[in-house]
């Protein structure tokens, strides 16, 4: 039998895989900044979403991605200025998590799930700028705009928990339980049960008085639902979510678990209690804009600490890498360590270390 031929590569691959190579590599620090960032302004897009619904300004550019019809940028008006800001901060969460997806391939050591996570961004990010267009040309219908807002949650997951595992190690057997299994299945039972409070307070929004559209403009139309009956239902399930997580939290502190998980517990329930605080002020105050978007930035919160909550009930080690040429070459060190060692002021350090040190439980995903 005759050797097998070898293959040759396509000349595309070849061509992205030549590409790939001349650009820099990117440590784990550098990474993890970029992570960093890439958090910060996917939460910043669903507070500027929100400013523009609560503005009136979701009409202040009426053409996408043109501003108006022949022309990209905006008049010299309050409206269109708002609507315009928020698709250029689409445009810079574009660029940032971009660079995030290929320092993600060019990291070193490479991590496929920190890839995929990174091209979930990306893929997130775009689905949103296209949904942000159909909305401006359905002329704000407040079905695509609830959708617009809960695709977004999606990407605060991810991005949480990309910085999250970008500097622990999610090796095969790396990571261990650190309660037991049914209160990882009450932790997945919080994020139900936050899925349906986030639907109905999005449903309540699209049936009361805040469409999205400014006086002078086209009138957008409202969900034809009481919004007394949308808000009782949003409220109740956010009474049955604080509920549970207070129950949760105070088994926590009756059985035998590493502080740092009983800390994440409690800083869910302090979450939750203020969010739901600002939803029955809010309610009975008529629904003021400024009230209603400090209920959006709790609502990107909690979203952010239900997810810190399960990353806590499993320890993963901090991921080691190998030192830079020039040290030891059998000598490994933690990649958040790195930072730390690379630190210049002592204080700095001390603190990095730390942080590191309490870092040290966590991730999630997986079967338990």
């Amino acid at each position: 039998m005759s050797p097998p031929r070898p293959t040759t590569p396509p000349p595309a691959a070849t061509a992205s895989r030549g590409w790939a190579r001349r650009l820099p590599t990117v440590g784990p620090t550098a990474f993890r900044h970029l992570a960093v960032v890439s958090l910060v302004m996917v939460v910043l897009i669903v507070v500027t979403g929100a400013a523009v619904r609560l503005t009136g300004s979701g009409l202040g550019c009426a053409d996408w991605p043109d501003c108006s019809t022949g022309h990209l940028t905006p008049p010299l008006q309050f409206h269109s200025l708002v609507e315009f800001g928020n698709r250029m901060v689409t445009v810079l969460l574009t660029i940032v998590v971009a660079v995030t997806f290929v320092a993600s391939l060019r990291r070193r050591p490479f991590r496929r799930d920190l890839a995929w996570l990174s091209a979930g961004l990306i893929g997130g990010v775009l689905l949103e700028a296209v949904m942000g267009g159909i909305v401006v040309y359905t002329k704000l219908n407040p079905y695509l705009v609830m959708v617009h807002f809960l695709a977004a949650l999606p990407l605060v997951v991810d991005a949480v928990v990309l910085l999250h595992r970008c500097s622990r190690d999610y090796a095969a057997g790396a990571g261990r339980r650190l309660v037991a299994r049914p209160i990882v299945l009450l932790g997945r039972g919080l994020v139900v049960l936050l899925t349906l409070v986030l639907a109905a307070g999005a449903a309540t929004t699209g049936a009361g008085p805040h469409a999205g559209s400014a006086q002078g403009q086209l009138v957008a139309k409202r969900i034809p639902v009481p919004l007394r009956d949308m808000a009782e239902l949003h409220s109740s399930l956010a009474l049955l979510l604080v509920g549970v997580a207070l129950s949760l939290a105070v088994a926590l502190h009756a059985i035998d678990v590493p502080e740092r998980v009983r800390r994440a517990a409690r800083i869910l329930v302090v979450t939750l209690v203020a969010q739901a605080a600002v939803g029955y002020t809010q309610y009975f105050t008529h629904l003021p804009a400024g009230l209603v978007e400090i209920h959006v930035i709790g609502a990107t919160v909690l979203v952010v600490g239900v997810v810190q909550f399960l990353l806590a009930l499993t320890h993963h080690p901090p991921e080691v890498v190998p030192v830079p040429a020039g040290a030891a070459a059998d000598t490994v060190v933690p990649a958040a360590a790195g930072a730390a060692a690379s630190a210049s002021d002592g204080a700095a350090a001390e603190v990095a270390g730390a942080a590191m040190t309490e870092a040290a439980v966590v991730p999630v995903p997986g079967p338990g």
